[in-house]
């Protein structure tokens, strides 16, 4: 049984790698349903459905409008045009998308939400959202000036 999945992920998965550089991005087209825990270096589009775990540790999961994630997320950027259902856990960003349908609770240092999306869920923003809040500092003229941490 193992055999015959990983055999239809290799046919059904398409890498792509672009010219002069080591960058390669995974694409599961529309049509295609994987079930289980996806690991990925640098990008992963997904027109299709995935249901399970998707986890990378620097890299972007893009889910297409067409594309429907019903799984926990562990990723440095996600970008959402579809459906998701489930958590994510984003290190640099989340973008949900006005033709977005999301239910889950994100962490993110960075949120983007369009106008027109649909998110149900809860946001935390951690450590790294904290440093980048406005601090207030005085000036010799003692006026108050915003000085923003990171920027």
């Amino acid at each position: 049984m193992a055999r015959e999945l990983i055999l239809m992920w290799r046919f059904k998965m398409k890498l792509v790698k672009s010219n002069g550089n080591d960058y390669a991005f995974g694409l599961l087209g529309k049509g295609v349903s994987v079930m289980g825990d996806i690991r990925f270096e640098d990008k992963l589009q997904v027109e299709g459905k995935v249901v399970g775990k998707v986890a990378s540790e620097k890299g972007t999961l893009i889910i297409e409008e067409g594309g429907r994630v019903e799984a926990q997320i562990d990723v440095g950027v996600c970008i959402i045009r579809g459906s998701l259902e489930g958590n994510i856990n984003a290190r640099s960003r989340i973008e949900i998308h006005k033709t977005s349908r999301v239910r889950g609770d994100m962490t993110t240092p960075v949120l983007l939400v369009e106008e027109g999306a649909v998110f149900n869920g809860s946001v935390g923003m951690g450590q790294e959202a904290a440093a980048r809040l406005p601090e207030v500092t005085e000036s010799k003229d003692s006026e108050e000036r915003l000085k923003v941490k990171g920027a």
